[in-house]
């Protein structure tokens, strides 16, 4: 970490969340949102080092209880966000003189984003508040990219590592506070007929961030002594994570614990007492789980043995493999998979990309692909691998589901990257004055 103070350290960010979570169970959000906002605009225009913005910005996305609302009825705080988050870009960009044109992902993105807007002027050729909607949004990634990727100073990976461990915590908290305290219903009512929402997502929408911020809390077990406690914070998202009902999300976790169980183990001295820990962790949670075991019976009638069924996405793939066909090039755009109306996903990011965005869209997602292995596998550390692994664990999920395209995970992907990146740099700087 370039700069190491109050702002860094998981005091400062636990107060963050625990606002966050405050606004969220309140239903608050129309109070935080523009005060957050209004934060995240002053430190765009006061500080050149723009890390700072994100611990506000990342507890946005995760504020609001309350989404029943069309295109016409969002609130207008929502609306004015990108226009203050674009003001407050350009001063930052006009005060420090910064390019924001350049950045490891910032060509593939660019291809994918110009398909997407292409796409959506050739299939939708009407100009309604969808298309104004879907242009401005694609736009807004690219910028939001080459904004971090040029604007972050220094080396943050454990400061961002640190902004993930305290989110997921916050999402876990959400999941248990919606069952215990937000909905009308018992517990067993929710788990029978899946009702989890938690305003600014649903069942498997909830699992892709769990999976991602569970991941970056086994960097912790690894690294603090006190093994036991992020244990147990650990086997409590992970129980949360169940009660999303999220069978895809669940087996991709499954899937990506192999590989969070060999990055706590390797090149770690003290296995021996991390094993033991564990062990005590799990019991813990195991007694707690026998006492709830009604819970967890209907979690798992709910899941069908994990659902090795494919719950209709064959179908829905075989849709997109024939909208591809369709239109190869720029695809059949946001809307090729519509349904009464509403905006519908193929449930796998490939296919989906190729489906709406064609090969040029394709193009643009392998280029990314490529760039953020380069990216992270530029000297490998245990910062950049626990990232690393988190977003494998995502794409995972992203095969069976829809991940990629939505705004959330974009702007936490898009992060991540430009973080590593800089982390990159002073790497190579430091690799340089060795070499001198």
């Amino acid at each position: 970490m370039t700069e190491n103070n109050f702002f860094t350290k998981l005091p400062y960010l636990i107060i963050l969340s625990i606002i966050t979570l405050v606004l969220w169970t309140f239903d608050l959000a129309y109070i935080g949102f523009p005060i957050f906002l209004g934060i995240i605009f002053v430190l765009l225009v006061m500080l050149k080092n723009s890390i700072y913005v994100i611990p506000f910005l990342l507890n946005l996305l995760f504020m609001i209880s309350q989404t029943e609302w069309g295109l016409t009825s969002i609130p207008m705080y929502l609306y004015i966000a990108p226009a203050v988050g674009v003001l407050g870009i350009l001063i930052h960009v006009i005060r420090f003189k910064v390019n924001i044109f350049k950045g490891k992902l910032f060509i593939g993105l660019a291809i994918l984003v110009i398909a997407m807007i292409v796409s959506n002027f050739i299939n939708n050729p009407v100009f309604d508040m969808n298309f104004y909607f879907i242009t401005i949004g694609s736009l807004s990634l690219l910028v939001l990219y080459g904004f971090f990727a040029n604007t972050i100073v220094g080396e943050n990976l454990m400061y961002l590592i640190r902004i993930f461990v305290i989110i997921g915590v916050m999402i876990s908290f959400q999941v248990f506070i919606f069952y215990v305290f937000k909905s009308e219903n018992t517990i067993l009512y929710n788990l029978e007929h899946k009702t989890i929402d938690l305003g600014w997502g649903i069942s498997n929408f909830i699992a892709t961030y769990l999976i991602l911020f569970i991941s970056t809390m086994t960097y912790f077990i690894k690294k603090y002594k006190l093994h036991i406690f992020w244990i147990l914070l650990f086997l409590f998202e992970i129980a949360m994570l169940l009660f999303t009902l999220s069978r895809a999300g669940i087996i991709s976790f499954l899937i990506t614990s192999i590989l969070l169980i060999l990055f706590m183990f390797i090149k770690y001295e003290h296995k021996l007492n991390l094993l033991i820990n564990l062990v005590i962790g799990i019991v813990i949670a195991s007694v707690i789980g026998y006492f709830t075991r009604e819970y967890f019976i209907e979690i798992w009638n709910r899941l069908e043995l994990l659902g090795l069924d494919d719950t209709g996405r064959i179908e829905i793939w075989y849709d997109a493999i024939d909208k591809f066909k369709a239109n190869p090039i720029f695809g059949g755009g946001f809307f090729a998979r519509e349904a009464a109306g509403e905006l519908r996903m193929f449930h796998n990011t490939i296919l989906h990309t190729l489906a709406c965005f064609g090969v040029v869209g394709g193009v643009g997602l392998l280029i990314q692909f490529v760039s953020v292995l380069r990216v992270f596998l530029r000297r490998l550390n245990q910062e950049k691998a626990i990232l690393f692994i988190a977003l494998i664990g995502v794409n995972i999920h992203g095969m069976v589901d829809n991940i990629y395209f939505m705004p959330q995970y974009m702007i936490i992907m898009l992060i991540i990257v430009a973080v590593v990146e800089n982390a990159n740099k002073v790497d190579d700087l430091r690799h340089e004055l060795r070499l001198n």
